[in-house]
Order: C-alpha cells, then structure tokens, then sequence
C-alpha cells in the first residue's frame, strides 16, 4: 500500500510539473496599414506617445514579440516602431532629423513604454502594390527620467499590407 501512495504522489508531482515552463512562442510581424497615419505626441505629463488613426498615408508597424513561459511572472516583452509614409511614395529615407517614428517597448522594465529616435535612418522601397522592402538603423533618445539608455535596432523586413484574418463560419 506505501508503494502505491509514493507512486500516485510521483505520478501527480511528474503531472503538474510537466505543465511548468511551457513556452509560448513570439514572433515578428511586418505590417503596412493603407489609409492611416502616425500621429505623435506628447501629453501633459511630458511622456512621449504615438498613435495611428485615419489618414491619407501608409502605417508601417514592426512588431515582436518574445518567446515567455506560461508559469513565468513579468517575462513578457515586446516592441513596436511605428512610422508612415504618403500612399503615393515609391521610396524613403529617412535621417535623424526627419525620422518621424516611435518605439515601443513593452515590457516588466523602468524603461517600457513609448520612445523616441534621435539618430539613424529608416530606408525603404515599394516592390509591388502591397509589400516593400524596408531597413533600419536607428537609436532611441537616452531619457534619463525613465532610466533609458539608448535603445538601437538594425535590421531589414519585408514589410506587407496587412489582412484581417478570415474567421471561420459557424455551422
């Protein structure tokens, strides 16, 4: 009978801990979004913000999000820059004095939240009517009230008019 207790708590602490550490994975994600614009912004408190709303431009919206464990408290992170280009652009550069974009970082930090970019450039040209090909180097304004460090990201996505998702019919 002992052997049968000390199996059946094996078994149930093998059970539940086997649920532990399951891994949700991230992922990126490279958006265009017609008819929209970037408006940025900085509200009574003096915090920085971006928003997309309605506009006659294209909203470019790079978004990851990390690999988190199911069990895990505050280990979620993701990040998200936003800019927007005229609908009719073939083209695009832009330097640190014309780069009118924000980061966001989402995370359990003292620097989350939205950012700034002081240097670098966001480059991009179209390929076809709904995707382009995109590259970045830039560095976020240090913001010594938050504890932020410059925050530099380098990459290059393709980028693609987004698609709502088809949802599936009820029967």
């Amino acid at each position: 009978m002992r052997n049968i207790i000390l199996l059946s708590l094996l078994l149930v602490f093998t059970n539940s801990h086997a649920q532990e550490g399951q891994l949700i994975k991230g992922g990126k994600w490279y958006n265009i979004f017609p008819n929209k614009t970037v408006v940025l912004n900085v509200d009574a408190q003096n915090n920085f913000y971006a928003e997309i709303v309605k506009g006659n431009d294209l909203v470019f919206e790079y978004f990851m999000r990390a690999d988190e464990y199911a069990d895990r408290t505050d280990d979620e992170y993701f990040e998200k820059i936003l800019f927007s280009v005229p609908k009719n652009a073939t083209s695009f550069y832009f330097t640190d004095t014309t780069i009118k974009a924000a980061f966001l970082q989402g995370c359990f930090c003292p620097d989350r939240g939205w950012h700034s970019f002081s240097d670098g450039f966001i480059k991009g040209k179209k390929i076809n009517a709904t995707t382009w090909k995109v590259e970045f180097d830039v560095m976020t304004k240090p913001n010594p009230l938050k504890n932020a460090n410059a925050i530099t990201r380098k990459f290059k996505a393709t980028f693609s008019v987004y698609k709502e998702p088809v949802s599936k019919k009820k029967k």
